[in-house]
């Protein structure tokens, strides 16, 4: 850690993001009970684009420009705004599931960060079908509100594999990718198919140990980094390097990570 992100600034950061995501969950949650009124595109990638993502995302960056307007901002919908200080740049996934969203799965969330340098010293996640939101300051630790009351969670003390719970995004997916898949489905006590945001965020707060994320854009787990870092939690790429820019994550409450990376590799 080198940025040191003063409580005052934490508190200012916190506030603007609780202000923004309550404009975006009111969005999303309009669509999200209309279902059959979204208004739904194919991308160039083929992945699902609803008008949900596109509104979220133009009212966040509309939002951040007014309150920082020398910040860069890269989202998933409209790609990078370089601005005048590279230093800081804002990093959005306005809808994280769409897919799901899509068909009426409430796993989906609105997820922001704010790195300095490379470094992510500010995230939220708004999770409104889910009535949660989670955030972390870096140095500040990691907290989730539900149902409106708010808390500092950190990852589980459990140390063995094979007392470890499973999340993974993808079945089909985590085989193709990893040929030590298998073999991790066979150490752990528990596995479920708990994909995208949510899964690291159960890693944070305690409620399993590993989350496997086969394929992912940094959009999809920069705010994601910095929550399971902050709750004394590990994300990293296969290798065990420590990074959310890698086109996979692999989360877990530390205690177990260099086993799973072993495994994973084998």
């Amino acid at each position: 850690m080198t940025y040191q992100l003063t409580e005052k600034d934490f508190c200012n950061y916190l506030t603007f993001l609780k202000q923004i995501t309550a404009i975006s969950d009111k969005i999303s949650m309009d669509y999200f009970y209309k279902q059959t009124d979204m208004n739904i595109s194919v991308k160039n990638d083929g992945s699902f684009v609803t008008e949900a993502d596109k509104q979220i995302e133009d009212h966040l960056r509309n939002s951040i420009f007014d309150k920082f307007p020398d910040h860069s901002i890269l989202g998933e919908e409209q790609g990078e705004t370089i601005s005048s200080n590279n230093d800081y740049r804002w990093i959005i996934d306005p809808i994280d599931g769409t897919h799901g969203f899509m068909r009426g799965l409430p796993i989906w969330a609105t997820l922001i960060a704010l790195e300095h340098r490379g470094e992510i010293i500010v995230s939220m996640i708004s999770a409104p079908a889910l009535n949660s939101k989670w955030w972390a300051g870096i140095g500040h630790g990691s907290y989730k509100s539900l149902n409106g009351e708010d808390f500092r969670i950190n990852t589980s003390n459990i140390n063995s594999l094979k007392d470890s719970q499973m999340l993974y995004t993808g079945i089909k997916e985590c085989a193709e990718k990893w040929s030590g898949f298998d073999k991790i489905l066979d150490s752990v006590w528990r596995e479920r198919g708990v994909g995208d945001f949510w899964g690291h965020c159960l890693i944070a707060e305690g409620a399993s140990e590993v989350m496997l994320d086969p394929i992912v854009n940094i959009w999809d787990v920069a705010s994601l980094y910095l929550l399971v870092r902050e709750a004394n939690g590990i994300m990293s790429d296969e290798k065990g390097d420590l990074k959310y820019n890698s086109g996979h994550a692999i989360s877990s409450n530390k205690h177990i990570h260099q086993e799973v990376i072993n495994l994973i590799n084998s």
